[in-house]
């Protein structure tokens, strides 16, 4: 009884004055994880709650939007200040009115990465930007690359005000996918048309799936 005592005052002293030991950070690379360390490096000697991780995870959650899956943890015994996170994976850029370059990465989340890639696909993006995009955009936006060769878009224009999506080609070609619904469909669709106009016509041509819920699509080809 008594040594199981000692062991309870004595763990208990060092969930309540604990301090930090040493630091590592895991799941990043290169300045992003210089900063990361340094920013948990300033608390080392210093006491450190359970209320102090929290607070600086929401610090690096806020300060690096291009982070995800942040966690701050402390090691009890081993005084080891554990930071971990990973950098969001970006599906497309976009950039606002103001010439501010945004990202979206896999889960449709918008978010800023001063040091972010550039050979990520453009996207236009028409209205009030939310922090979160419907999860059919981004699911477009991939589907559309792994049928590059049929629907080599020079430009993706989602309208958020009217929730429409268009596809532009680099022929002059446009893929009108009407309401962002369906976008999956509409894109597999939308590739084996373009391959029969390419084959059969040879010239711009408008796809419009306004009425695809009706079962209807409609092909208009242009003057060359």
């Amino acid at each position: 009884m008594g040594a199981r005592y000692v062991y309870h005052v004595v763990k208990n002293a060092q969930l309540t004055n604990w301090h930090v030991k040493t630091v590592a950070v895991s799941g990043l690379d290169g300045a992003l994880e210089k900063e990361i360390f340094e920013a948990a490096a300033a608390f080392e000697g210093k006491p450190f709650s359970f209320a102090d991780s929290e607070k600086l995870q929401q610090q690096f959650v806020k300060q690096y939007p291009m982070l995800r899956h942040v966690s701050v943890t402390r090691g009890l015994l081993s005084g080891k200040l554990k930071v971990s996170a990973k950098r969001r994976e970006p599906v497309a850029q976009f950039v606002l009115p103001d010439q501010t370059r945004k990202y979206i990465d896999q889960d449709s989340r918008v978010y800023a990465d001063p040091n972010g890639p550039q050979n990520v696909p453009q996207v236009s993006l028409v209205g009030d930007v939310p922090d979160q995009l419907k999860p059919s955009f981004v699911e477009l936006v991939q589907d559309v690359l792994k049928l590059k060769k049929s629907l080599p878009f020079e430009a993706l224009e989602f309208d958020l005000q009217q929730n429409t999506v268009t596809l532009r080609l680099p022929d002059r070609s446009v893929v009108l996918f009407g309401p962002a619904t369906e976008l999956k469909s509409k894109a597999r669709r939308a590739a084996q048309i373009m391959d029969l106009v390419r084959q059969k016509y040879q010239q711009p041509a408008t796809v419009n799936f306004e009425f695809f819920e009706q079962g209807k699509v409609f092909l208009t080809l242009s003057a060359h």
